[in-house]
C-alpha cells in the first residue's frame, strides 16, 4: 500500500517595504513518519515536533525571519498584557523596550537574550520588534475607510 504523500506548506506574507519578509511555517507529514518529526526544520534549528508544539500553543501563529545564515529567528506575536507590562517599565528607552519585546516573543534561538542583542547586529532587535508588533495587531490590513 503506498504511503500518503508528504505535503509542505510555506506562506510568505508581505510586510512593509522596509521590513524583512516574514514566513509563516506549516509542515504536514505522515503520522507514521516519527523520524521526520525529530528532524530539524533547517540546519541547527528546532525540530518539526517543537514547531508543532509552538503552533498549538500560539494558535498557529508562529513566524520565521531570516537575516542571514547565522541569524534565523522563530517568533510569535506578543499578547496585550505582555505589551502593557513592557510599556510600563519606568525610564526605559525605545531600544530597551524593543529588546524586551524580542525576549517575550522569540521562540528560537532559545539563548538569544539581552547579551546577544547588545553585542549582535544593531538592527536585529529593532526589526524583529517591528515585525512582532505588526503581527500582534499594530498594523491594520486596510486603512481606515469612510462608510457612508
Amino acid at each position: 500500500m503506498p504511503r500518503a504523500q508528504k505535503k509542505q506548506e510555506v506562506h510568505v506574507e508581505e510586510t512593509q517595504e522596509e521590513l524583512a519578509p516574514v514566513v509563516n511555517i506549516g509542515k504536514e507529514y505522515d503520522e507514521d513518519d516519527v523520524t521526520k518529526a525529530e528532524e530539524e526544520i533547517f540546519p541547527g534549528g528546532p525540530t518539526h515536533n517543537e514547531l508543532e508544539k509552538w503552533k498549538s500553543m500560539y494558535n498557529g501563529e508562529v513566524y520565521l525571519t531570516e537575516f542571514d545564515e547565522e541569524n534565523v529567528f522563530i517568533w510569535r506575536p506578543i499578547k496585550r498584557k505582555e505589551y502593557k507590562d513592557i510599556a510600563k517599565i519606568p525610564n526605559a528607552d525605545q531600544f530597551y523596550k524593543e529588546e524586551r519585546i524580542c525576549d517575550k516573543s522569540l521562540l528560537f534561538p532559545a539563548n538569544y537574550g539581552a547579551m546577544n542583542m547588545s553585542v549582535g547586529k544593531a538592527g536585529i532587535p529593532t526589526l524583529l520588534s517591528e515585525l512582532i508588533l505588526e503581527k500582534s495587531g499594530f498594523v491594520a490590513k486596510t486603512g481606515a475607510m469612510r462608510l457612508s
